[in-house]
């Protein structure tokens, strides 16, 4: 400490004023060092898609400037309850990050068809084989089905590990919050992994994400019920426990067939516009 006293005191010596009192102005402790956008923007991005497993995201790839910060929005759709229609709803969000690197105002998305399933993932003690499963699929349909698995699988064992990447819950329910869920649509150039992204899996995607984060960002996490200490976990365990698929019925069934299903939750069934949408 002295010492850096005394070698402020001899550039006051040589430098003119000005200079002198910008170099030894001390930092203040409550004072922050802001990320830049674009890391503000990830960190932003993969919080709401990690925290909102039931809605796919149409959203920009950076923030807009506002005054005293940067706002964050994009529109969340979801699929209906069962109606047979494809016609999905639509639920805007946004959020406003200071320029202190605080995340504010965050909007709550509305509850979907999907939402209950999510909400009891992991902490269904008895094995339920389906809930809210048709008996027979009409022809011509597709599904938007949540698949917990019984037990845990590698991305191995489910053939993914090659990618590409595909919407999977990487934990069981956390306490008080949702399990850990990485999106399909995360993409790769923002979490620091080179093109072709087809080529990373999804547990690829969530790591390299993870890595890029630091205790400074868990103040944003914490806006959407996540923390680094839960991540990091999720990352270095790398098994998957669900997914959420967008299949046919002859695609569920050989799911079904496989095994190892704890329950499975159809969110969505819609009439396919053509053939080949329904293999």
């Amino acid at each position: 400490m002295k010492r850096s006293i005394i070698a402020g005191t001899v550039v006051c010596l040589i430098l003119p004023l000005a200079s002198c009192i910008s170099e030894v102005k001390p930092r203040r402790p409550d004072e922050t060092v802001v990320a830049s956008p674009k890391h503000l923007w990830t960190v932003v991005s993969n919080s709401a898609m990690v925290a909102n497993p039931e809605y796919r995201f149409l959203m920009g790839d950076e923030l807009e400037p506002v005054p005293g910060g940067y706002e964050f929005r994009f529109i969340g759709t979801a699929p209906k309850p069962n109606d047979g229609q494809s016609v999905s709803f639509e639920s805007p969000f946004t959020a406003l990050i200071t320029m202190s690197g605080d995340v504010q105002n965050v909007s709550k998305l509305r509850s979907t068809s999907l939402s209950p399933a999510i909400a009891e993932f992991g902490s269904v003690i008895r094995k339920v084989h389906s809930e809210n499963l048709p008996r027979k699929f009409k022809q011509g349909t597709m599904a938007t089905a949540m698949i917990e698995f019984d037990k845990p699988e590698t991305e191995k064992s489910l053939g993914l590990e090659d990618g590409p990447s595909e919407d999977v819950f990487l934990s069981r329910q956390r306490p008080g919050a949702r399990p850990i869920y990485w999106s399909s649509q995360a993409g790769c150039s923002s979490n620091g992994l080179p093109d072709p992204c087809i080529d990373y899996s999804s547990v690829s995607q969530f790591r390299s994400w993870v890595s890029q984060l630091t205790a400074a960002d868990d103040r944003i996490l914490g806006r959407f019920g996540l923390n680094l200490a839960d991540l990091q976990q999720a990352a270095a365990d790398g098994r998957v426990y669900g997914v959420i698929v967008d299949v046919s019925p002859y695609g569920l069934r050989q799911r079904l067939k496989r095994g190892n299903i704890r329950s499975v939750w159809v969110a969505e069934l819609r009439t396919c516009r053509i053939k080949k949408e329904c293999p």
